[in-house]
């Protein structure tokens, strides 16, 4: 018998354990960096880790995402609901209360709050069960743990509902953007229905945007499967996405990022907005999707300029000061809006 043989279970097994490394390194890192003694060649060292993968990346902007929010939890104490109540805290607190010492109490309980709660602008908490569903309003990010192991991280405006159970896990995207890290389960596979189209997986890590009828899945780990609403099927890879749209066979179309792509387009999960030679008519519709005072852009000419760069994605008063004095472009200031000439 060749010893080099592996069997599913235990490629599955090796995954596993390969994707708790990442988090416990992750989690590590993010210790490091908010305790005492923090250098410059520590953040060398922290950003080369960072370069490594992909998977390092979303890893740490997850736990980043619960341990930002982890501060807010405090504020919830002097409440009628405290954090003992809920009972998702109380086994979380129990689980992770044995690694304190080797990660810090600090990690623990983002990775914690990561896996086990879900965290809502401005501070809610909300238990995660079957059958239910989430909203996140404009501007909100939420960090969603499932019954089953898997953990859903919610951008600005997303509306999704969720059923699991003994027999099966699905999801259905209304609206929105989420970024989904799958538990394995072979017995049952995840199904996730964004009108039309629908995408299956057993355990991975990857992105969906749903706008209307049109859907892009952005994998990171693992593979996914696609099916749009004509027959349309596509099994992607990571790094792989997808744009699907309109009941044609050809709505399906595929393409292969490089890791900083893919990393751009998760920037949302750390609160940034990566334009990267977006016209300013589609950057303005990006800063829209997170700020209800929006941008208006009445030059046809200014709309299709070019423009490049990283900001925070509710800087859209940042954004427009840039417009007028880098581009020479009009800038009108309104309650409700910031028009562009």
């Amino acid at each position: 018998m060749n010893s080099n043989h592996r069997t599913p279970a235990e490629d599955e097994a090796t995954t596993a354990a390969g994707a708790r490394a990442v988090d416990a390194a992750a989690a590590d890192w993010l210790a490091a960096r908010d305790g005492q003694g923090w250098t410059p060649e520590r953040q060398q060292a922290l950003d080369d880790w960072l370069a490594q993968s992909t998977t390092h990346l979303v890893a740490f902007l997850r736990l980043e995402a619960a341990w930002t929010r982890s501060d807010r939890l405090q504020a919830l104490q002097g409440s009628t609901r405290t954090l003992d109540d809920t009972p998702l805290l109380r086994s979380a607190s129990s689980f992770w209360s044995h690694r304190v010492t080797r990660w810090g109490a600090g990690a623990a309980a983002a990775l914690g709050l990561a896996l086990s709660i879900g965290l809502s602008e401005p501070g809610g908490v909300w238990p995660w069960h079957a059958g239910e569903s989430h909203v996140t309003a404009v501007g909100e990010r939420a960090v969603v743990a499932l019954t089953d192991g898997s953990s859903l991280t919610l951008n600005t405006d997303t509306r999704l509902r969720t059923e699991v159970d003994a027999r099966e896990r699905r999801v259905w995207l209304d609206s929105g953007e989420a970024y989904f890290d799958i538990a394995r389960d072979a017995q049952r596979p995840f199904v996730i229905h964004a009108g039309a189209q629908r995408v299956t997986v057993i355990g991975t890590r990857f992105s969906l945007r749903r706008d209307g009828d049109r859907l892009r899945v952005r994998v990171v780990e693992g593979r996914v499967q696609v099916d749009g609403q004509s027959g349309a099927s596509a099994i992607l890879a990571a790094a792989d996405v997808a744009d699907v749209s309109g009941a044609a066979r050809s709505s399906l179309k595929l393409a292969h990022e490089t890791p900083e792509a893919v990393a751009g387009g998760l920037a949302w999960m750390q609160g940034k907005l990566q334009l990267d030679g977006m016209t300013l008519a589609q950057a303005a519709a990006e800063f829209n999707r997170y700020n209800r005072r929006t941008l208006r852009i009445e030059n046809e000419r200014a709309a299709q300029t070019r423009i490049d760069g990283t900001f925070d994605v509710n800087n859209v008063d940042g954004f427009a000061r840039l417009l007028r004095a880098g581009f020479g472009l009009k800038v009108e200031e309104r309650e409700n809006e910031i028009v562009i000439r």
